[in-house]
């Protein structure tokens, strides 16, 4: 009998211990699309705004060449027009865009 309670204690422990490896990804349509205010390609900085009706909400700099990322503003005026996307979301896109943008020689990113 101590065995079994032994056993079904491990199994117990290793089932609340086991990492569930399935995620979850939502799709949802990008309703602020940022725009891309400067491309430097000799310094290898590239800045990307969050403008809704003509006002800048946020403003991201990123530095490629230092791994450096300035953020300026927050969207808390437009959070339920981007819902669900966030601050961190936004922030995410620019970066991996300047890294594509530098990497690619694409100083005017409206004509691809």
């Amino acid at each position: 009998m101590g065995q079994k309670l032994r056993d079904f204690i491990d199994f117990l422990l290793f089932k609340v211990g086991a990492k569930n490896n399935i995620g979850t990804t939502t799709f949802a349509q990008l309703k602020i699309e940022p725009e891309y205010t400067n491309i430097d390609l000799e310094n290898k900085q590239v800045t990307g705004v969050v403008r809704y009706k003509e006002k800048i909400y946020l403003t991201v700099i990123v530095d490629v060449q230092n791994n450096i990322t300035k953020v300026q503003g927050n969207l808390r005026g437009i959070s339920k027009i981007v819902k669900p996307f966030k601050k961190r979301n936004y922030i995410e896109m620019i970066e991996s865009e300047a890294e594509f943008l530098i990497e690619n020689k694409i100083i005017n990113p409206n004509e691809l």
